[in-house]
């Protein structure tokens, strides 16, 4: 399990680094540079034959993971309008992962590990590639002050309409305010800017939230599952006969959940979406630990056990997995966006690596119903707390949710602007 936990802890490194070079150069070309890492982790993972290779793979693999973890979900906010952006972070954090997880398990049954490797390289070259025919972040460009090259690429990306100038003006309003504040207060580092942002309410509610929209992420199992899909669906059902048909409609039914967000994420507001699919969620995960402990040895039961988690996964990646990580992507401030999945990623990649790593021990101590009763149980609480503190942020300018979090209402711009009082908030 080290091996695979200690992937985890290395994300953390690569979210500090793409802290510091997606805040100095872009988020463009950073997407470039922390893809590099990852292609190079396929090549020494082909090559390896010791220890020290394989630990030499896992670093390279935490670094580019981590970093491009923060990145896609912040390139994705930052580049897509409100009315589409919790689609594409769907499709970019839970649909495009689903067919990978997917792809990744049944080739990972079928072929040879080294020649899986080899593929790897080859889906990593087109993240170094691609981002060169990309236009740079508008969001990213404002928060530097270059509101030229803001206008130029904002236009570029979304176009001329009445809609979008208005995104536009609400956009450049907001960060020559903030860039002004900075000046009179001589924070324009980012260093200060952080320093600054320690001292204000908003910043703490904001870590907190993300505690609990981490802690509901690692309690629903996504990356265990991903991690250890085949070991947990063996040892649920004591088959190993049938393990790559029971893998394929498990991971079948996870791509149709992701595909099904997509439409319900069109249909729904985020807030009914999480909330009733989080529900439902706990509830067949409440289930399937019940069936596991009143569990027999009959073909029919191991049916019964991979037909709940199937449906489990379904629930999860049809609404609270996409719903969440959309959020990570939305509610921080731009200036100091990656910073925040940083300090947050800590949390959320240091539960997960403990999940992993400990899972044969809690597993051993408790069996499998009692660890899927206890993720039942954080998963409640976490959701109780972010249905108090998250506002419904569908079709809102990452401006107005920003705005929200630092002065608990939507205020329209023009308010905050003209109210000194609730100017110095932002």
């Amino acid at each position: 399990m080290f091996p695979a936990s200690s992937l985890l802890i290395l994300n953390i490194l690569g979210l500090a680094l793409a802290a510091v070079v997606s805040d100095k150069i872009g988020r463009r070309r950073s997407f470039s540079i922390f893809s590099v890492p990852m292609m190079a982790n396929y090549i020494v993972l082909y090559f390896a034959w010791d220890m020290p290779t394989f630990m030499l793979s896992r670093l390279l693999a935490g670094i580019g993971t981590g970093g491009l973890f923060a990145l896609k979900l912040c390139i994705t906010s930052e580049y897509a309008d409100p009315k589409t952006r919790a689609m594409f972070l769907n499709m970019i954090s839970t649909l495009g992962p689903a067919i990978g997880s997917a792809v990744a398990h049944a080739l990972g049954i079928a072929l040879h590990w080294r020649t899986v490797a080899l593929l790897g390289i080859l889906t990593t070259l087109s993240g170094i590639i691609l981002p060169f025919f990309w236009e740079e972040s508008p969001h990213w460009l404002a928060s530097k002050g270059k509101f030229e090259e803001c206008e130029q690429a904002f236009r570029k990306l979304h176009g001329s309409t009445p809609n979008t100038e208005a995104e536009l003006s609400l956009l450049l309003k907001v960060e020559k305010t903030k860039l002004q504040k900075a000046k009179e207060t001589n924070s324009m580092r980012t260093l200060k800017k952080l320093m600054i942002a320690c001292k204000k309410k908003y910043f703490w509610e904001l870590m907190l939230l993300g505690v609990f929209i981490s802690a509901f992420l690692t309690a629903a199992g996504k990356l265990a599952f991903i991690t250890l899909a085949v070991t947990i669906i063996q040892e649920i059902t004591g088959s190993h006969d049938n393990i790559f048909v029971f893998t394929m409609v498990v991971d079948i039914c996870v791509i149709i959940g992701a595909a099904a967000s997509c439409l319900l994420i069109k249909k729904l507001s985020m807030r009914s979406m999480l909330f009733t699919t989080g529900i439902i969620g706990i509830i067949v995960l409440v289930s399937l630990s019940a069936c596991l402990y009143f569990k027999t040895d009959s073909v029919y039961f191991q049916w019964v056990n991979v037909g709940l988690l199937s449906f489990y996964f379904f629930i999860v990646k049809s609404g609270p997995y996409p719903v969440l990580e959309s959020l990570l992507g939305e509610i921080y401030p731009i200036e100091l966006k990656v910073h925040f999945f940083f300090f947050s990623g800590i949390v959320y990649m240091s539960s997960l690596s403990l999940i992993v790593l400990l899972l044969p021990t809690m597993v051993a101590a408790m069996g499998y119903h009692g660890l899927f009763l206890t993720n039942a149980s954080i998963m409640c609480v976490s959701l109780g707390y972010i249905w108090l503190r998250l506002p419904e942020t569908k079709g809102r300018t990452l401006q107005e949710i920003e705005i929200f979090f630092k002065t608990k209402n939507f205020h329209e711009i023009d308010e905050v602007l003209g109210n000194k009082e609730i100017k110095a908030l932002i």
